[in-house]
């Protein structure tokens, strides 16, 4: 994939990932404004309830305490003078209730006493007169009246009773009238604030937020016409001195009552982002994890696509190494066949032939051992590699691939130094043989013109050993150090072949190794040389 193309499919897909998040984020700040407004709404609401009803609560207890106090007196009085204009002026009269058990339950009946005295017989009697109202006591001083003197105006004793019954009616309505006027007095001369109860306000406030589903956490404070905190002889816990009117919702105290003092509730409510975030976590989570799933996607396909191309350059690099390798052996073996097919070689003598015989023979190894590498690497890709279990001894292994590579020096050498005595183990002899000939075969591919490597066994312990081949090449970037044993990577990138190899040794070599339960790593130092470390595992041998 061409760099351009895959520029631009990020470009696309960015634009359209940061167009997403964007989009989410106004739709969730939408919702927050939505639901604050809501909010806000609901707490207005809730709050008028509370002005409307604590204006409610204080009118009734107000009412309450004025009806609380004793007209009894100021009725029976009424009651009594009337009595006294039905009867002779010189009997004296008393007015009182009383309860009497009638059918079951008791029946409030008024009871009238009085002494008579008798001015011509000086005889003082006693009277007592049951009647449930002013209306039945005047019907029996009328027949008590009939009774004395058949003869007296029974028509005008009626109309006067009629008149003092309206007379009864009218003070009733008086009575009323002056409570009235003294509710308004008693409202007027009494101070709005010194109706307010901040305790039984407070408990209001809170019992309303809870019967409505609101946040319970709040502080409050009351202002006057003027905008200046009101005081009280005492405050509740609530109740906010230095509370910041500009975060708050605010209701008229009483707004029933346009005669007194205009003061206004504010309330606050600290938590309220977290009650708006407590309706709005499912929609916001949906949301981030939807985002979340689009960016891991356009992680998961980007990344997808840089390995693609990494794979697609390492295979044209593999292809171009691979070239140079099988195209080196074919020229020469046609060259060697070039010449032994020419008629004045073989004139002279067949033993010319000889040394092109011989070259053939090594390039159609050369060609038969790039082939087996390839294979090998394909079996080790499908797991389908199985290790025999031979008994090895490092030293001599170490020892005759070491005498072979010496050969292939032109200039330099290799130091090798052992560990005494005998290192025995169980592996693969072939592919033991391998990893250690791509070990000491790498370290002369990138060294300098003049080779210097140096091998070394150890013996860590009865059941470790460790095989080191440092060289003073080239070294490896710090970049590139954790993909040498990836397959087909080879450091220097392109279609040049400027180094030997093809990307295969070192992967072999880390695939046998984790076959074997071995481990292999590098240190390496750009420009200073690498070292390679095999640490062999007897005991991972013996499992």
């Amino acid at each position: 994939m061409r760099k351009i193309q895959l520029k631009h499919i990020v470009i696309l897909i960015s634009t359209a990932l940061i167009a997403l998040v964007f989009l989410q984020l106004y739709q969730a700040f939408q919702l927050y404004e939505k639901k604050s407004e809501e909010l806000d709404t609901q707490m207005v609401n809730v709050l008028t309830k509370v002005a409307i009803r604590h204006e409610k609560a204080s009118d009734l207890q107000r009412y309450t305490s004025f009806f609380g106090k004793d007209f009894s007196g100021q009725y029976k009085q009424a009651l009594k003078q009337e009595f006294q204009n039905l009867v002779p002026v010189r009997e004296s009269v008393s007015i009182k209730d009383t309860l009497i058990y009638e059918n079951g339950r008791d029946v409030k009946y008024l009871q009238i006493t009085g002494d008579s005295y008798d001015s011509l017989t000086h005889v003082t009697a006693k009277h007592s007169v049951l009647a449930r109202d002013i209306s039945e006591l005047a019907t029996y001083v009328k027949e008590e009246a009939s009774k004395e003197d058949p003869e007296s105006e029974g028509n005008d004793l009626a109309f006067q009773l009629d008149k003092r019954v309206v007379n009864s009616l009218f003070k009733k309505s008086k009575y009323i009238n002056e409570l009235m006027i003294s509710a308004f007095r008693n409202n007027n001369e009494t101070s709005a604030v010194e109706r307010i109860n901040l305790a039984f306000l407070d408990s209001m406030i809170s019992k309303t937020f809870e019967v409505e589903g609101l946040e319970t956490s709040f502080n409050y404070a009351i202002f006057n016409e003027d905008d200046q905190l009101v005081e009280f002889p005492s405050y509740t816990d609530r109740y906010n001195l230095s509370i910041d009117t500009s975060n708050t919702k605010a209701v008229r105290m009483f707004p029933g009552n346009i005669f007194d003092e205009d003061l206004t509730l504010h309330v606050a409510f600290p938590r309220k982002n977290t009650v708006l975030f407590n309706e709005m976590w499912l929609t916001l989570a949906v949301s981030i994890l939807l985002v979340l799933l689009v960016v891991l996607s356009f992680y998961v396909m980007f990344k997808t696509i840089l390995h693609q191309r990494r794979l697609a350059e390492v295979k044209n690099d593999f292809i171009s190494n691979m070239t140079h390798e099988f195209k080196t052996p074919i020229s020469t073996i046609s060259l060697a066949c070039e010449a032994m097919s020419d008629s004045d070689m073989t004139k002279n003598d067949l033993s010319s032939l000889t040394p092109f015989v011989k070259m053939i023979d090594e390039e159609n190894k050369r060609l038969g051992g790039l082939v087996e590498q390839i294979l090998k690497t394909a079996v080790l890709d499908r797991g389908d590699i199985k290790m025999k279990r031979d008994e090895l001894e490092l030293n001599e292994i170490v020892s005759r691939v070491v005498a072979k590579s010496k050969i292939r020096i032109p200039v330099g050498g290799i130091r090798l130094e052992q560990a005494p005595g005998l290192m025995p183990f169980i592996g693969d002899e072939v592919h033991t043989n391998n990893l250690v000939s791509n070990l000491v075969d790498n370290a002369i591919k990138y060294s300098k013109k003049e080779v210097d490597i140096f091998v070394k066994t150890e013996k860590i312990s009865n059941d470790e050993y460790r095989l080191t081949v440092q060289d003073k090449g080239i070294g490896i970037k710090n970049e590139h150090l954790d993909k040498i044993f990836d397959k087909l990577y080879r450091v220097p990138t392109g279609n040049v072949h400027n180094v030997k190899g093809y990307g295969l040794g070192l992967n072999y070599v880390k695939a046998i190794a984790d076959v074997q339960g071995w481990k292999v790593s590098v240190k390496s130092k750009f420009g200073e040389g690498s070292t390679f470390v095999l640490t062999i595992n007897k005991s991972k041998e013996d499992e």
